[in-house]
């Protein structure tokens, strides 16, 4: 009898597996189909990544894409799951840029009163120089003085419409083999090595690999550092952060413009300011993750 249920339990977990591990800050998913997902979704009030209840979105998040995600035969359908299961991890980033930030600026006002630093402070300080690739050959007051002038240029949200118009470009829209092996969203690169995945019928070039990630939300953090303290970026950051200074917002249509030299597609902002218009995708911009997924729950939507 003991034997029987056993078996029972055992066949359960193989045809209805667990979901995901539960955290406090919400839900952590390895692997699921696309219709659980679906109903997951709709289980916490998430049926459209534009209407979403007090403007926040359930803090789901997906290790990878569905496993059964290239089989979804309609395109829009596809697109905007790929928005859905996106938009998440775009704001749990931003969240985590917008706590750094908050620190910084927190450090400047310390910085400007004392015009020193504690020694504590000072360690966070070169910790986010560091991340930030906010270098400086400077010592003393002149350096965190310089180091806490760029990093407040650096330190800054990257748009959520920017982060998934780039993401669906660069994975043609999550079906493409560097998202399926790797959990590449942006196709960013390792030069003279052969950690990652070896690029096909793109070149001859035998000089990189495409970084592989372990899981999505990796890959994403990794291209909005990337676009926060690369050189390749260093105009875009400069605008933005004049913007900023007037108190206005720099949106993810304007920093689309900063991809002028980063694809060899044609038209590349032309496409990249078209899909935030076709779907909408400014307004995630002014969305929140909820802070459990109790309180969005009641979505009727």
């Amino acid at each position: 009898m003991i034997r029987s249920c056993i078996y029972i339990c055992f066949a359960l977990l193989l045809l209805f597996p667990s979901v995901g591990r539960t955290a406090d800050d919400g839900l952590y998913i390895k692997n699921i189909s696309v219709q659980r997902l679906q109903n997951l979704y709709n289980k916490y009030g998430y049926k459209s990544y534009l209407f979403v209840k007090d403007g926040k979105v359930p803090p789901i998040f997906l290790q990878k894409f569905p496993r059964d995600f290239d089989k979804i035969k309609n395109n829009d359908t596809r697109n905007r799951m790929f928005i859905k299961i996106l938009t998440p991890l775009a704001l749990k980033i931003n969240a985590e840029i917008s706590k750094e930030r908050e620190e910084l600026l927190h450090l400047n006002e310390s910085f400007k009163k004392n015009r020193e630093l504690s020694e504590a402070q000072t360690k966070r300080l070169e910790e986010l120089a560091k991340k930030y690739d906010a270098f400086t050959r400077l010592k003393g007051y002149r350096r965190q003085q310089l180091q806490i002038q760029m990093l407040r240029a650096r330190i800054v949200p990257v748009p959520v419409s920017f982060l998934i118009a780039v993401s669906a470009m660069e994975t043609n829209w999550g079906s493409s083999r560097i998202v399926k092996e790797g959990n590449s969203l942006y196709k960013e690169l390792n030069w003279y090595t052969n950690e990652g995945l070896k690029p096909l019928d793109e070149t001859e070039d035998n000089s990189y690999r495409i970084r592989t990630f372990p899981s999505l939300y990796d890959s994403m953090a990794s291209y909005a550092l990337h676009f926060n303290s690369s050189v390749d970026f260093e105009h875009t950051r400069y605008l933005r952060s004049l913007r900023l200074a007037d108190g206005a917002d720099f949106s993810g249509q304007e920093m689309a413009h900063s991809m002028l030299f980063q694809s060899p597609l044609k038209n590349y902002i032309g496409i990249l300011k078209y899909t935030i218009t076709f779907y909408r995708l400014m307004y995630l911009d002014i969305t929140t993750l909820s802070d459990s997924l109790t309180t969005a729950h009641t979505d009727k939507n």
